[in-house]
């Protein structure tokens, strides 16, 4: 999987939708080309087929998920929605409706979340859950550049910059006030909206997708403004002692809290660590730790790391390090952004090579070959740039990947990632694999070497048929043997699945019912929509919320047999990550444990632990201070008080409160 941000494509749909008559004239049918990560995946087709009433059509193919909606709407003259009906698939192929009426100073709107009227007075904006309406922008300058939003909130637009592609005068409009940072849309200079330029998806008029590069790299300027600022502003730099105080120490390396523990860092590294006896050296700056607990840095395993929220929502979290599992080169300037403290973020770690087969239903990133030979080619390639290991993706054939993984060897490149299309883990793991990326992959082997895996089957068939399979069975207990045996390590990812098995229409994911209230107010509005998962046949409900109970089972069974779990996420960052921990204790792993595979544990597996990984002195200073005791409740991971990486201090509540996120 990669990632796949549902509350911004809701957003994008819902109000950066696209009239018509700066492009054409009335009544012509326009087209815009939807473009995942550099290729052409999808299409939008817009037509106005009255003055102010417009008909769209939306669909796009991401690996066989991917929306299809069909939207007619009316605006007024000022661009605010009057009347919404819209009505398709969702990203996972489950049939999505809304309506949105306003008449008489009544709105009244029914969607998958809400069936709510609200009287307005004066204008208000609404914002759609499933499908478009009206123009923001002009609505933004028709109205001082500020909206009041439906059904809750304000938004607020400013012009960024100005520039012109072809014969087109564009203006880049910043939108706060819907998600977690402002969101980027270009207009051109009839305040009509041109299009999204992201790093995973675009969209723009057919014709003008070669100026998508162009675009996003001015975009990017400004962002980085943004970013640089913050970076420059939150971050503490302590030039003397930082001395925390009386605070229960988790040891990493035993699984154990130690209470009354001073802890002393200088220049970056930790000098004395004392238990139940008081540091009595000059601080330049105290932190009192009554009633909280220090722990190391967390590590996130499975990340697709890409800048704006992201690094802030790590390091808020606490997990100062993270292994990006496939993504584009810049990647490599990203970490040096990081490290030279240009941008925050957390450290990366691993790098991986990401390589998958060409062809329809490939990788939206990484490398595609045609053959072995381009296979080898790339790796070395990746070998030469610093990359620390190689991911295969579900569309390498299975005959590549024995002498893929020998040439990644030669260059002492570790091998993990998704079981190609018409093939068993377990013969992965025969082909030298070191490590299997999610769940799904792991219970996909008992279910034959017939799925394609290239497609929603790979999601489709264990919801079906974990729930039956006898994790006692001889098959079981041999896999998990070899496993063993080839010192295999596993990702399960588990947090990425629990809303795709469990995930209901109008339910709010039980991973979001203590946290909800702490987002901005149109990431809350997604949430409770809930509907994340993948469509349930007839009849097949509690079968996929069992098998969801059977990914936790098989992973506590890996556990009790020693296998190694690396916690990774594959979704949103840190939150995500904070859910993935609280899912191994659910699973019945000790939190003790669950602590210390997420911090020592990970540090040991990277081959990182002389420096990282646990608080000792000599060590790095890498830590992050959480209220209250997360052996008792592990949901006080969630709880950030304060995290050092590398010895300087970032506070959590400045952090989420850059992002609009309310600190815990």
């Amino acid at each position: 999987m990669l990632p796949y941000n549902a509350i911004f494509k809701t957003l994008l749909l819902s109000v950066f939708s696209v009239p018509l008559c700066s492009f054409a004239q009335q009544r012509d049918t326009i087209r815009y080309s939807l473009i995942l990560t550099g290729n052409i995946k999808g299409e939008k087709k817009v037509i106005e087929t009255s003055p102010g009433t417009f008909e769209t059509w939306y669909q796009y193919n991401d690996r066989g998920r991917g929306d299809s909606l069909h939207t007619i709407y009316r605006q007024d003259n000022e661009g605010f929605p009057t009347y919404v009906r819209a009505v398709g698939k969702d990203y996972y192929k489950k049939p999505i409706s809304e309506d949105f009426l306003l008449a008489d100073g009544v709105a009244k709107w029914k969607n998958t979340a809400e069936n709510e009227t609200q009287a307005v007075s004066g204008k208000a904006f609404y914002v759609c859950l499933n499908g478009e309406s009206g123009n923001i922008i002009k609505a933004m300058k028709a109205n001082q550049n500020k909206v009041k939003l439906l059904p809750f909130g304000e938004a607020s637009m400013e012009v960024v910059l100005q520039h012109k592609v072809g014969d087109r005068q564009l203006q880049l409009c910043k939108i706060s006030g819907l998600s977690y940072t402002p969101e980027y849309i270009w207009a051109d200079d009839h305040d009509e909206t041109f299009g999204y330029i992201g790093d995973w998806f675009a969209m723009v008029p057919k014709g003008y997708e070669t100026y998508v590069k162009e675009l996003l790299a001015e975009q990017k300027k400004i962002e980085r403004q943004q970013d640089n600022r913050l970076a420059k502003e939150i971050p503490e730099t302590v030039a003397g002692n930082i001395l925390i105080r009386n605070v229960t120490l988790f040891d990493a390396e035993k699984a154990r809290l130690l209470p009354r523990t001073d802890v002393l860092i200088r220049e970056g590294k930790i000098r004395e660590v004392s238990v139940g006896k008081a540091i009595k050296a000059k601080a330049d700056r105290i932190v009192d730790g009554s009633g909280q607990t220090l722990l190391p840095g967390f590590w996130d395993m499975h990340v697709h790391l890409g800048d704006g929220p992201e690094g802030i929502m790590h390091v808020a979290a606490g997990v100062t390090h993270v292994r990006d599992m496939g993504n584009d080169t810049t990647l490599l300037d990203l970490r040096k952004e990081i490290d030279n403290g240009e941008l925050i973020g957390p450290h990366l770690e691993v790098i991986s090579g990401l390589i998958d087969g060409a062809g329809p239903m490939a990788a939206p990133t990484g490398i595609l070959i045609n053959n072995v030979e381009e296979g080898k080619r790339f790796i070395r390639m990746f070998a030469d740039k610093g990359y620390d290991q190689i991911k295969f993706y579900s569309s390498i054939k299975p005959e590549w990947l024995k002498p893929l993984i020998a040439e990644a060897k030669k260059y002492h490149m570790r091998v993990c990632g998704h079981i190609p299309a018409f093939m068993t883990a377990a013969k992965a793991i025969d082909a030298g694999y070191d490590e299997v990326t999610h769940m799904n992959m792991l219970l996909l082997n008992f279910f034959g070497d017939t799925i394609d895996t290239r497609t929603p089957q790979r999601f489709a068939i264990p919801a079906q048929r974990a729930a039956s399979l006898d994790l006692n069975s001889p098959q079981v207990k041999q896999f998990i043997a070899l496993m063993k045996a080839r010192n295999i390590a596993s990702d399960p990812t588990l947090v990425a699945f629990e809303p795709m098995l469990t995930g209901r229409e109008g339910v709010l994911e039980e991973k979001n019912k203590d946290i909800i209230t702490h987002f901005p107010l149109q990431v809350q509005r997604s949430m409770r929509a809930g509907g994340q998962g993948i469509p349930v046949p007839p009849g097949m409900d509690s079968t996929y919320i069992q098998s969801f109970a059977a990914f936790l089972k098989l992973t506590k069974l890996l556990y009790d047999n020693g296998i190694r779990i690396v916690a990774g996420t594959d979704g949103t960052a840190g939150f995500d990550y904070q859910r993935e921990l609280e899912l191994y204790v659910k699973a019945g792993i000790p939190a003790e444990k669950v602590l210390q595979l997420a911090t020592f544990g990970t540090a040991v597996y990277t081959g990182k632990s002389k420096d990282l990984g646990s608080i000792k002195a000599g060590k790095t200073a890498d830590m992050v201070l959480v209220a209250g005791d997360p052996v008792k409740n592990i949901s006080n991971v969630r709880k950030t008080k304060l995290v050092i990486k590398n010895g300087v201090i970032y506070d959590p509540a400045k952090l989420y409160k850059a992002i609009s996120v309310v600190p815990f």
